[in-house]
């Protein structure tokens, strides 16, 4: 990839990263918080896809953002009102906005040119108040007041000097401000046009414009791409320089800057950043600062010589140094009062904090890291597997060494992991734009509401979180939700909401998507699969049950096929998605209120803090976030359902007690539950049993390998490790064993000693 490629995929980086910083503040807007500050943030996303798009010639891209950023604009400036309808027309916007950076990137076919040029239309009618936006000849006609000049006169023939007629000047003492303003070549380069800057200029009040083209060279060396240019502008209203100096908020950086109050004393600005503390006994310094501030002011006398830049009279520091340290202001030379610009206290000495340094680090390189910490650890567990089996002592210097190699094992361990997590908000943000789409498809009224955005969780997951949320958010508005005169009927608001939250629980994060609606019609759903030959007819099932029938292959509820479902595929397609995550999925949903889908999934595919376990001649892992407590049975405390299920009895209650090795088939007969040792577990329900083992070797953090990708799916296994002796162990599926495998084992020979 070339320097410029390699620039560009920067760019599209930073688009991803304008776009959700776009879509959260129009979220903002849309729950009411129109304050002015979200504006801004609005109007700065749009703003910078403008300018780098510009840069890489983007054309249809640039055209499209200048619409939506010119009615931010109209926005940020209290001249149009930020309405429900602007709010919603802005959502819609920043969906086309991400389809043409889609297409700029050559990841989707070019936008459709019909939608585009609506929805500008839409944008320039909001921007102009519902009335048709000025025709493009109107503005090219729109000169401020130049006349042509011609080419072949000489560059410094006075007749080139361009300049309002002097009727329009303002006189001595009028509020009001000279502007001059020269920018830089880079300014054109990103997207930014004086002739509009001088526009918003001239939307503050009366103007009167005037160029110096004293630095323009001759074209044998004339650099298109450059700024010659030196323009003046006298603005006659009485506006606050804050107002002045937001017109050129976005290129001040990219251009030489100067704003003084007109026919008064100038003003004290900075170009640069104020310094902290203005001395006043360095008269020569602010004797130059003046005369830099006064450079281009207007003459006090009619009769003065005509020049782009008069030199100024001398002016004594005194009344400067007053201005700045004293409350008392200088005397206004004119008839008229000129009013004080006073330095803000916050620009003299406001500490700025400094902003977070990142890096962008290509994911394969962080992928390597981790797969090097992992065989980091599988080498510190052998190495301590070996020195144990040495025999030495435990206050060894080899053995504390091995001690600390292992604290230091596991803080490398924390921090590359920690360097590969990342916020679920990236997921989240893209499912504002999908919940509108479906819901305008489908007539309905939708408000997604979201929570846990900045839960963490592997970058391996998030990325293969999207496809199965996607799937359920569209279930949940497509079967979940009524149409609003169903909800108005049922005497509910005609908006329903969908709410998205992530959280941690038991080591795991959980991923719930709940709807307000129907709820699941159980004798529809147990009918339809009986129609499709899911079930058999005479099947009983219980309301969970049925529920998970949802989940099979080729079941749908939908009456006709459509974009959005009707194919029977869907919610199968999720429960595969999470299970090769190492994950479940549960529901939970009562009839008239809605439905919540709750996803468990690992926070990461990598690493695991887990009991090493003996069942049969099988070394295991439990998962130690599953585990409650552990315990050796007593013959007292068991007993027996149906004279062959064992429980056990564990704080006032009953557990079922699972013999692990004889439900995996590990050997043929049970063993005697006194003889081993009672490991109590919780499943992400909240359900709770006993698993049965023969011994507790210890814990330990180990490394997840995948048995799927390397064997073949296991039931009641979720991954496997190596331990340090070079062996392969599985880790277990807690879940499974708790909810499934129990029901599924042979129990008619199991006999226990009484």
């Amino acid at each position: 990839m070339d320097a410029f490629e390699a620039i560009k995929a920067t760019f599209f980086q930073e688009c991803d990263e304008l776009l959700a910083e776009l879509e959260s503040k129009l979220m903002l807007l849309e729950q009411g918080q129109t304050d002015l500050e979200t504006i801004n943030a609005v109007f700065r996303a749009v703003h910078s896809v403008k300018g780098g798009a510009g840069a890489f010639g983007l054309e249809a891209l640039v055209r499209f953002a200048h619409v939506f950023e010119t009615l931010m604009d109209e926005l940020r400036g209290g001249r149009k009102p930020c309405d429900a309808v602007t709010i919603k027309t802005l959502l819609r916007a920043s969906d086309v906005l991400a389809d043409h950076i889609q297409a700029a990137q050559g990841l989707a076919p070019p936008v459709d040119e019909e939608r585009s040029a609506g929805l500008v239309q839409e944008l320039e009618l909001l921007t102009h108040g519902g009335e048709a936006p000025p025709a493009v000849e109107e503005e090219e006609e729109d000169d401020f007041g130049f006349t042509p000049m011609a080419f072949d006169a000489p560059l410094d023939d006075p007749a080139l000097a361009v300049e309002a007629p002097a009727a329009d000047a303002a006189p001595a003492g009028q509020p009001g401000w000279r502007i001059v303003f020269k920018p830089h070549g880079r300014m054109y380069g990103s997207a930014n046009e004086a002739g509009l800057l001088l526009r918003e200029v001239g939307r503050l009040g009366p103007i009167t414009v005037s160029v110096d083209e004293a630095a323009l060279p001759t074209l044998d060396v004339l650099v298109a791409e450059d700024g010659y240019l030196t323009w003046t502008i006298d603005l006659v209203a009485d506006v606050d320089e804050k107002a002045v100096r937001e017109v050129f908020d976005f290129v001040e950086a990219d251009c030489d800057l100067t704003i003084t109050p007109l026919g008064g004393a100038p003003a004290l600005v900075f170009e640069e950043e104020p310094p902290a503390v203005l001395p006043a006994s360095d008269e020569l310094d602010i004797a130059a600062l003046l005369a830099k501030a006064a450079a281009g002011a207007a003459p006090e006398t009619p009769a003065a010589a005509p020049a782009p830049a008069p030199a100024p009279e001398p002016v004594a520091p005194a009344p400067v140094a007053a201005q700045v340290s004293a409350p008392e202001p200088a005397p206004a030379p004119a008839a008229a009062p000129v009013p004080s610009a006073p330095i803000p206290p916050a620009q003299v000495a406001t500490p700025v904090a400094p902003a977070p340094v990142t890096i962008r680090v290509d994911l394969d390189r962080v992928d390597r890291l981790i797969n090097v910490v992992g065989e980091l650890v599988i080498q510190q567990a052998m190495l301590s597997q070996r020195v144990l089996e040495s025999g030495l002592a435990r206050s060894s210097g080899i053995a504390l060494g091995m001690e600390d190699l292992e604290l230091l094992t596991r803080e490398i361990q924390d921090s590359v992991m920690a360097i590969r997590a990342q916020p679920v908000k990236s997921v989240f943000q893209r499912m504002p734009r999908l919940v509108r789409e479906v819901a305008d498809m489908v007539s309905k009224q939708v408000r997604l509401v979201t929570s846990g955005e900045d839960t963490e969780v592997d970058k391996t997951v998030v990325e293969r979180l999207a496809e199965p949320i996607t799937h359920m958010l569209r279930n949940a508005i497509d079967h979940g939700l009524e149409t609003p005169e169903e909800r108005i009927a049922a005497g509910k608001p005609a908006e329903g909401t969908v709410r998205l939250a992530a959280l941690h629980r038991s080591g795991r994060i959980v991923i719930e998507i709940a709807d307000d609606g129907r709820g699941i019609n159980r004798e529809r759903v147990k009918k339809i699969a009986v129609d499709k030959g899911l079930i058999a007819a005479d099947a009983a099932l219980t309301d969970e049950q049925i529920d998970n029938l949802i989940f099979l292959p080729g079941f749908s509820t939908a009456a006709v096929v459509s974009d959005i479902s009707g194919r029977g595929v869907g919610m199968d397609v999720v429960r595969r998605s999470i299970q090769a995550l190492g994950g479940r999925i549960s529901i939970s949903s009562v009839p008239g209120k809605g439905s919540t889908f709750t996803l468990s999934l690992p926070l990461t595919l990598a690493v695991l803090d887990g009991m090493v376990v003996t069942a049969a001649d099988q070394t295991l892992i439990a998962p130690l976030p599953a585990i409650v407590e552990s315990l050796t049975p007593q013959e007292s405390d068991l007993h027996y359902v149906g004279g062959l299920d064992p429980v056990i009895r564990f704080r006032d209650r009953f557990l079922p007690l699972i013999d692990v090795a004889l439900t995996m088939g590990f050997r043929e007969t049970p063993m005697v539950p006194s003889e081993g040792v009672a490991v109590v577990v919780e499943t992400e329900g909240g359900q709770q049993a006993a698993l049965l083992f023969d011994a507790i070797q210890g814990q330990r953090q180990v490394v997840i390998k995948s048995l799927e990708t390397n064997y073949r799916q296991v039931e009641g296994v979720a991954a496997a490790t190596i331990l340090g002796d070079g062996r392969v162990a599985l880790i277990l599926d807690v879940d499974v064993l708790v909810t499934d495998m129990r029901r599924k084992s042979p129990r008619s020979d199991f006999k226990l000693a009484s």
